[in-house]
Parts: C-alpha cells; sequence; structure tokens
C-alpha cells in the first residue's frame, strides 16, 4: 500500500470525531473532517482511492448512523454524496 493511502487511512480513522456526534453541540470539528476527507480524496490516486475505499466507507456509514438525529442535513447530504462516489 502506497503512503498515500496510509496516511489517508489514518486520516480517517483517527479523524473520524465519532465523539463529538455524542459529547458536544458543536459540529465543527465534524465538518472541517469532512471537508478535508472529500479535498483529500479527491487528490488521491486512482489506485490509492482502491485501497482505502472500504475502510472509508466504514467511518463515514458509522458517522452517518451514530449521527442520525444530529447531523445538520447540509453535512448529511455531503457524507452521503461521498459515499455514494467511494462505492461506486
Amino acid at each position: 500500500m502506497g503512503v498515500y493511502a496510509e496516511l489517508f487511512r489514518f486520516a480517517a480513522k483517527a479523524g473520524s470525531l465519532e465523539g463529538y456526534l455524542y459529547e458536544r453541540a458543536e459540529v465543527a470539528p465534524l465538518e472541517n473532517w469532512v471537508s478535508n476527507i472529500i479535498r483529500m480524496y479527491g487528490e488521491l490516486p486512482e489506485d490509492a482511492r482502491s485501497d482505502i475505499a472500504a475502510d472509508l466507507a466504514i467511518v463515514i456509514e458509522r458517522i452517518l448512523k451514530y449521527g442520525e438525529r444530529t447531523l445538520a442535513p447540509e453535512l448529511k447530504s455531503k457524507l452521503e454524496g461521498l459515499l455514494a462516489e467511494i462505492k461506486k
């Protein structure tokens, strides 16, 4: 696995910020994470994207599940869009 894929996998897992959905009303850290992950994913080479797709999909699905009641519609839409892109 390439360096980009390893760095991205680490960022996706370490930065998922699931705790913010439970413990904090402020969603700015999660919004920042989503923006950064979308940007980083778009910059990855195609082979690196395929290396991390399954792990990233799991992280996003968990955020959508745990944040079902707390995610702002715009953020939820961004996450669903990224998930759809990853799974195609």
